[in-house]
C-alpha cells in the first residue's frame, strides 16, 4: 500500500512524501536485486546464478537501492500528481528517502508548481480593437506596382533624375588610398532603391551620360567594416548611360501579361478581392490580438522567480542563435546595448511568453480543448508548405528533436483558443 503527503510552500513549491509499506518495499528491493544480477558476470559463478549477499557486496546495497526507487518512482508520483492535480512546472526531484528492509520505504521530494491564477473573463466580452480599412487609392497603387513589374528601360539623352537606372564606373579612395572592393565596371544601380551608403545615390542624380565627377560621402559610424567607420570617402565616377523606366499602359494586353486574365476589368476584380481578403484577415487579426491582449492585462499571475530564470535563459539561447544565423557576434550586441539593459529585455519578454502560455493553457483546459493527431497532420503539411518540402521528410526531422512535438501542439492551441476567443465574444471597431 502507498500513502502520499504533501505540504505546499512558498514560491509554489511543494514538498511531496511517498511511503511505500514494507512489505511491498522488501518486494521491490528483492526484484531489484534479481534483474541486477541477472545481467552481472561475477568471478566464479555463472551469470545471474551468484547468491543474493555476493550480488549485494558486490554491486552494492546503494546501488539496488537507487534503481528499485528509480523503476517505481514515476509511476507512483503521476498516480500523486493526478489525484492532487498538481500542475508542475519542472521534472519533481528526489531530495532523499528512507529504505531499510522490513521497514517502510519513504520518498521525499520537491515539486515545483506552476502559479495558481484567476483567469480574467474571456468569453462574452465586448472589445474595442482599431480597424483597418485599405486605402482609398489601394488600387491605383496595386495598379502602378504592376505597371512598375512590367515597364522596360530605355536609354535617355538627359540629366538622370532619382528615379532614374544608370550604369557607370567608380573607384572610391580613402585619404587617397583605395578601398578594397571599392570599385567596379558597367555597374547598374536604381537610384530609387539603392543599397550604397547614404549621399552616394543622391550624388549620381543631375549627371548625363559621358560625364567624369567625384561624390564624396562619409562611410556610417555602424558601418561593418571597421577600418571604414565614419571615414570620409571619394568615388571617382564615369556615368555611361542614363535610363528610365517606360510603363506600360493600363490595359486588357497588360491583365493577360500579369496572369491568365482576358481583360482589364478581370484583374482589377481579382485585385480588389485581394484587398478584401487582406483587409478581412488584418482585422480578425486585430480582434484576436484585442481580446487576448484584454485577458491577458486583466489577468494577475505571480510568476516565481525560478520560473522566470529558466525562461530567461530559453530566450537568450534563442536570441543569441537567431544574431548569429544573422552574421551578428552576440558579444558585441550586449556590449552596444548594455548588459543591464538586455538583461531586462530579456525577462520582459519571458514574463511575457511565460504567462501567454499559462492563459492558453488555462483556456484549453477550460474548454477541454484537444488536440488530434490530423490537428498535427495538418500542422505539419502547413509547415511543409511554407518551406516548399515534402512532409514527410518534415515529420522525420522533426523526430530528432521530441521537443519540436510539444511546441508544434503549442502552436496548434494557440490557433484553437483564438479561434474561440473570436467566436465567443462581441468586437467594435473604435470610433
Amino acid at each position: 500500500m502507498t500513502k502520499s503527503t504533501i505540504e505546499r510552500q512558498e514560491g509554489n513549491l511543494a514538498k511531496i512524501t511517498i511511503t511505500i509499506d514494507a512489505k511491498q518495499a522488501d518486494e521491490l528491493y528483492a526484484r531489484t536485486l534479481k534483474r541486477i544480477g541477472s545481467n552481472i558476470n561475477i568471478a566464479g559463478f555463472r551469470k545471474g546464478k551468484a547468491p543474493n549477499n555476493v550480488i549485494e557486496k558486490y554491486v552494492g546495497k546503494e546501488r539496488i537501492k537507487i534503481e528499485a526507487i528509480e523503476s517505481v518512482f514515476p509511476m507512483e508520483f503521476s498516480k500523486v500528481a493526478q489525484e492532487e492535480k498538481l500542475d508542475l512546472a519542472t521534472q519533481p526531484q528526489i531530495e532523499n528517502f528512507e529504505y531499510e528492509t522490513g521497514k517502510d520505504l519513504v520518498i521525499n521530494v520537491k515539486a515545483e508548481l506552476k502559479p495558481e491564477f484567476t483567469l480574467a473573463p474571456y468569453k462574452d466580452v465586448e472589445v474595442e480593437y482599431e480597424e483597418f480599412k485599405n486605402d482609398s487609392d489601394a488600387m491605383d497603387k496595386e495598379l502602378q506596382a504592376l505597371q512598375s513589374r512590367f515597364a522596360t528601360l530605355e536609354k535617355v539623352d538627359r540629366a538622370s533624375n532619382n528615379t532614374d537606372v544608370v550604369v557607370f564606373d567608380f573607384e572610391g579612395s580613402v585619404n587617397g588610398e583605395p578601398i578594397e572592393h571599392g570599385s567596379a565596371k558597367n555597374h547598374t544601380l536604381d537610384l530609387a532603391h539603392s543599397n550604397f551608403i547614404p549621399g552616394f545615390a543622391e550624388g549620381l542624380v543631375g549627371h548625363s551620360a559621358g560625364e567624369e565627377f567625384v561624390i564624396d560621402v562619409t562611410f556610417p559610424e555602424n558601418y561593418h567594416e571597421p577600418k571604414l567607420k565614419g571615414a570620409p570617402a571619394q568615388f571617382k565616377i564615369n556615368l555611361h548611360e542614363v535610363k528610365e523606366r517606360k510603363l506600360p499602359e493600363l490595359n486588357d494586353e497588360l491583365a493577360k501579361k500579369a496572369g491568365k486574365f482576358e481583360t482589364l476589368d478581370a484583374l482589377k476584380e481579382d485585385i480588389q478581392k485581394y484587398l478584401d481578403d487582406a483587409q478581412t484577415f488584418e482585422n480578425e487579426k486585430r480582434k484576436s490580438d484585442a481580446i487576448f491582449n484584454k485577458v491577458y492585462n486583466d489577468t494577475n499571475i505571480d510568476i516565481q522567480d525560478s520560473m522566470i530564470a529558466r525562461e530567461v535563459e530559453a530566450v537568450k539561447e534563442e536570441t543569441r542563435q537567431n544574431a548569429l544565423r544573422q552574421g551578428q557576434d552576440w558579444d558585441k550586441i550586449v556590449e552596444t546595448e548594455g548588459k543591464d539593459s538586455v538583461d531586462e529585455k530579456l525577462r520582459e519578454e519571458a514574463i511575457k511568453r511565460i504567462k501567454n502560455s499559462l492563459i492558453i493553457e488555462r483556456i484549453t483546459k477550460e474548454e477541454n480543448i484537444k488536440i488530434e493527431q490530423s490537428d498535427l497532420l495538418m500542422q505539419i503539411q502547413e509547415i511543409a508548405r511554407m518551406y516548399g518540402a515534402n512532409a514527410t521528410s518534415v515529420f522525420e526531422e522533426m523526430k530528432k528533436n521530441p521537443s519540436s512535438f510539444a511546441l508544434l501542439s503549442q502552436q496548434i492551441a494557440t490557433r484553437k483558443v483564438n479561434e474561440l476567443l473570436l467566436s465567443s465574444n462581441k468586437f467594435k471597431a473604435k470610433a
